[in-house]
């Protein structure tokens, strides 16, 4: 998982662009455009996050305060006993 990376999809692509590149990466296809990730897997979990963030901007939510929100969630479930 690569944070930077998904702030910057979730900034720079629509929805429905994160849609469409999660479903080539699903299929383990190569997304339409650049995605930062050692293989298929990384960069399917960054897109993931990135869709997350860009729902919560598209809905009225300051980026950086979607990023943020959804990296706490993200971090809750990771550290989860």
């Amino acid at each position: 998982m690569k944070p930077a990376e998904a702030r910057r999809l979730a900034t720079e692509k629509s929805a429905s662009e994160l849609d469409l590149a999660i479903e080539h990466l699903s299929e383990e296809r190569d997304p339409q455009f650049p995605i930062a990730g050692d293989d298929h897997g990384e960069m399917l979990t960054n897109a993931l996050l990135a869709k997350r963030i860009r729902e919560r901007v598209d809905r009225g939510e300051d980026a950086k305060d979607a990023f943020r929100a959804v990296m706490g969630e993200v971090r809750a479930v990771v550290t989860n006993d």
